[in-house]
């Protein structure tokens, strides 16, 4: 019952949050990037709550007690790694440009509303709909255990409650709430290490489960799929792109960015060395997935209990609704608005990006009821990004001679690739090696590693035979314009950058 309460308490607060956030919203502009107002604090704690979401802490830990200390790890390190890529990357080209949505890179930075329409749908997909789903499945774990129910309520309450809280407040009232809620899940986060550090050294940093050489070996490939798809895959991540498209400007954006990415590196090995520990406390687990949460019913204090559920339910509810607003966001600016209404009625374009929040929470629901695991969601979600559109965005702010036509083809023969090698497996010869000759076979073998080279090399024999336009050419030197780096973006401005 303590759980019940604590868990309605934290509703009343998020959704007073929400309450605030709604009063601010008068334009679809307030709902999905908070009015380019958002403060460095703001900013960098929600980007961390977003790295620490509970479904993917859930999945690493998983991953540590089952394949090995350095697979456990791969979730957040990738994670955290993607996030200081990406600052390094796109994050100040982006604001530079004036982009709305992280797909807006693709249309403004390449002259052509119809490829940010078409990498926006690619991310609707990835990170709308499957990133969704997964997302969905942790946090039904999470009401699972505070109300003791099965999984179809679970997942109905969870995605009801986000998306009111999502439709009510918008990106602004997610981000707010984020900084509570990242700070609570951190606090639980450590409290569970250290608890296990010290009672169950014995079972922990066992040089076996945490063997660097294996690393480099075929018995590798887990760990480095597992990073490599995380730290290039998702670095054109939606959600975390409309976080950056909401800070005040370049500057803000830019320095969150890293240092979200450096905490979540910094404690990155602790869902290793939790699933290590959590094979000796649960043998046996059906779904270790559960385990971090069964550990905290079982081992705490009854109160520390239920505020550290209902922190990671709300943190989950956070990150779920901003990829709701992420994908509300590129539905609405990258297609609404670019091709079926340029001028719409404020209300109604404010209308159409709830609406696009409601569909993107049954397409997730639809898909976490299907499949009920964290991990196997995800990885269809950064798959498909990283063997479509992560060249053109680690390409294009440094580079002048991507052109349009590349992109195009090199994201068209990335999807084909992968669709095609998924079906019928990737095509080339096979190694006995068990050494490092073995793990890049194993790792070409997977259709998201080979379909990324063929897609890098694709765009670059075609920027080679047809070159960019002087528009393309021009829309670089403003996204490398350091003087742009101070300002902060006004309504008007977006609206005339769109």
């Amino acid at each position: 019952m303590i759980n019940i309460i604590v868990f309605l308490l934290y509703l009343i607060f998020i959704y007073y949050i929400g309450f605030k956030g709604y009063q601010r919203i008068k334009t679809a502009e307030d709902l999905i990037v908070a009015g380019w107002s958002m403060p460095m604090f703001v900013v960098t704690g929600s980007l961390i709550a977003a790295l620490l979401a509970a479904p993917f802490f859930f999945a690493a830990v998983g991953s540590g007690y089952t394949t090995g200390g350095f697979e456990g790890t791969a979730t957040m390190a990738g994670l955290g790694t993607c996030m200081i890529l990406g600052a390094l990357i796109w994050t100040k080209p982006l604001r530079r440009l004036k982009g709305w949505t992280i797909a807006d890179y693709y249309g403004l930075r390449y002259n052509s509303k119809k490829l940010g329409a078409f990498t926006g749908i690619v991310m609707s997909v990835a990170f709308g709909f499957f990133n969704a789903g997964a997302l969905t499945v942790g946090g039904t774990y999470i009401i699972q255990s505070i109300f003791s129910i099965d999984f179809l309520p679970a997942a109905l309450i969870f995605v009801f409650l986000t998306v009111l809280y999502s439709v009510i407040g918008g990106l602004w009232a997610v981000a707010y709430t984020e900084i509570v809620q990242g700070f609570f899940a951190i606090v639980g986060i450590l409290g569970i290490a250290i608890v296990v550090f010290f009672q169950y050294d014995n079972f922990t940093f066992n040089p076996d489960w945490w063997n660097v050489n294996e690393l480099f070996q075929k018995g590798g490939a887990g760990f480095w799929s597992l990073y490599l798809v995380l730290a290039l895959g998702d670095i054109p991540a939606a959600d975390l792109g409309q976080r950056v498209a909401a800070a005040k400007n370049p500057r803000i954006a830019y320095k969150s960015m890293i240092i979200a990415g450096i905490v979540v590196v910094l404690i990155s090995w602790i869902p290793g060395m939790l699933g290590e520990a959590f094979r000796h406390v649960f043998p046996h687990s059906d779904n270790p997935e559960m385990l971090m949460l069964a550990f905290a019913e079982g081992y705490f204090p009854p109160v520390v209990s239920a505020i550290f559920l209902t922190a990671m339910a709300a943190m989950g509810m956070s990150t779920l609704a901003a990829c709701y607003v992420a994908t509300s966001g590129i539905i609405t600016k990258n297609i609404y608005l670019d091709f079926i209404n340029k001028n719409p009625n404020p209300k109604t374009l404010l209308r159409f990006s709830r609406g696009a929040i409601v569909l993107s929470s049954l397409l997730g629901l639809t898909l976490a009821l299907g499949f009920q695991k964290v991990i196997d969601l995800a990885y269809l979600a950064w798959d498909i990004v990283f063997v479509t559109i992560f060249w053109p965005i680690v390409l294009g702010p440094f580079t002048k001679k991507v052109s349009t036509p590349a992109v195009w083809t090199s994201i068209l023969v990335g999807l084909i690739y992968y669709v095609l090698t998924s079906i019928f497996g990737v095509p080339g010869p096979e190694s006995n090696s068990e050494g490092f000759l073995g793990l890049l076979s194993d790792l070409w073998k997977m259709p998201g590693f080979s379909g990324v080279v063929i897609s890098g090399i694709t765009i670059a024999i075609v920027s080679l035979i047809i070159p960019p336009t002087k528009d393309v050419v021009e829309m670089h030197r403003i996204e490398r314009d350091k003087s742009l780096d101070d300002g902060e973006v006004t309504e008007q401005e977006a609206h005339i950058a769109g």
